[in-house]
Formats: structure tokens, C-alpha cells, sequence
């Protein structure tokens, strides 16, 4: 079978309010079945588009399921139902391109690259060199907001020298992701090689900042607290700095702006 993470695919989400209880299934990951009481139904999958035609009928047939396993559901089955037809005539589909799965087929969070570019503004469109540019500024986005976050903790906590490193390693983030955009953006056939070899040294050098920053507030004996708080702030700059280098990466493999 060919392997779907290397095609044009379709994001569809399906949402459901359940009064009861909910059956929380992940299509193809795996996990197992849990039931939960008010949660909240979704599925979320991503398909090649020719295959929209069979995903609906499986849907169908998942709600019959799932009806069949919670009887509770029965009430909601019309309104599920009706959110998958919407979908399939109005084409209420969340696209991504090809450019944009042969981009990501060699990052590490595969899923959440595809996803966190395929919604960033002028994706769709781009080409290799412009989906770089849009995923080096996506990390540069959220490294600031983080880098706030981090001089508010260490105002509040003047005695932890430990968040004073933690502020010059975003300091540094923030910087190389700034040099690395401006140089893909000035990219061309004569700099192409160097520019992009210093933008993947850049990118390399700062994708483990945000695990330096952690272990050092773990030496640091700090609350656990604390710790778990700024984890919780880095770990998407982490994880987009981490699909910026395999973007890159990939523009390198395939040698042309």
C-alpha cells in the first residue's frame, strides 16, 4: 500500500457534544477505546483526497458503531450524520499539498508539521523555498511570546539563576531564527548551498536550547511546578524548531530554490 504520508491529503474534523459518555478512538494510532463521562466526540484523519468517497461511508458506519457500543448516543446519531453530509457536499475539507507532505516526510512530528503549516497563511501556495521561510517564522512566532514568559518568571523569581540562562537561551532562539529567515529569504542560485548550510547550523544549534533551559532548572532542585510551567511553554517552539530543520533539510536534499 502506498504510503499516505508521502501524498495530498485531507484534514476532517468532526465534532459532537455528548451529554454522557464518549467513545474517544484514534483511528490507526493504536490507543485504546476510552470512555469518558461529558466529553466530547472528534475525529480528526488525514486522507489522500480520492479516497473522501470511502472515508464518508466509514464515518457513516462509525457512528452506527459506536451508537451500537453506547446506546446513549442513539440521540445523537441524525446530528453526527448530518456533520458528515455537510462535509461531503459543501466540501468543508481543511486541504494540504504536496508540497507541503514532501516538506514535512522527513520531520520528526510528521502530523503536527503537516498541520502547523498547512494553516499558516500563503501555505497552500508556497514552494519548498517559501514553505521553509513559513516554517522558520512560525518558530520565530512563538519563541517570542515564550521569551516573555521566561523574563516574567525570573522577575518573580530573582533567585533562580537557573532562569536567567533559561533567558539567554530564548534570547538566542529568537535571534537565530530571525538571521535564519532573512536568509532564506535572500536565497538564489549563487548562495543557495552556503546560505542554506548556515541556516541548518543555526536551526541545529538552537532546537535543543529549550532542553538546556529544562535540565537546568532540574539541577536547580526548583518546584516542580515551575519546571512543569515552562515545559509547557517550549514544548510547541520545540517541536515547530524541530520540523523548521527537517523543512530545511529537505530544501537542501532537493538542491534548488
Amino acid at each position: 500500500m502506498e504510503d499516505l504520508e508521502h501524498r495530498s491529503r485531507t484534514r476532517v474534523t468532526i465534532r459532537s457534544d455528548v451529554k454522557q459518555k464518549r467513545a474517544d478512538e484514534s483511528y490507526n494510532t493504536g490507543r485504546a477505546l476510552h470512555i469518558k463521562e461529558r466529553p466530547r466526540i472528534q475525529i480528526e484523519l488525514y486522507i489522500v483526497p480520492e479516497a473522501r468517497e470511502t472515508l464518508i461511508e466509514h464515518l457513516v458506519q462509525s457512528v452506527i458503531s459506536i451508537e451500537q457500543l453506547i446506546p446513549s448516543m442513539a440521540s445523537y446519531r441524525s446530528g453526527l450524520l448530518c456533520a458528515i453530509m455537510f462535509l461531503a457536499i459543501h466540501g468543508g475539507w481543511a486541504q494540504t499539498s504536496d508540497t507541503i507532505s514532501n516538506a514535512c516526510s522527513n520531520a520528526l512530528y510528521t502530523h503536527f508539521c503537516v498541520s502547523s503549516l498547512s494553516k499558516a497563511s500563503g501555505a497552500l501556495e508556497a514552494d519548498l523555498t517559501q514553505l521553509s521561510v513559513i516554517a522558520v517564522r512560525l518558530s520565530s512566532e512563538v519563541a517570542k511570546p515564550v521569551s516573555r514568559f521566561i523574563e516574567k518568571l525570573k522577575k518573580r523569581n530573582p533567585n533562580v539563576s537557573a532562569l536567567e540562562d533559561c533567558s539567554d537561551l530564548l534570547k538566542d532562539t529568537r535571534e537565530q531564527l530571525h538571521d535564519s529567515q532573512s536568509e532564506l529569504k535572500q536565497l538564489s542560485n549563487v548562495n543557495f548551498m552556503e546560505y542554506v548550510e548556515d541556516v541548518l547550523t543555526r536551526l541545529s544549534g538552537v532546537e535543543t536550547n529549550q532542553d538546556t533551559c529544562l535540565s537546568g532548572l532540574k539541577e536547580s532542585n526548583v518546584p516542580a511546578t515551575l519546571v512543569s510551567s515552562v515545559k509547557d511553554n517550549t514544548d510547541n517552539l520545540t517541536m515547530l524548531i524541530s520540523d523548521a530543520l527537517a523543512v530545511v533539510s529537505t530544501l537542501r536534499q532537493q538542491g534548488h530554490i
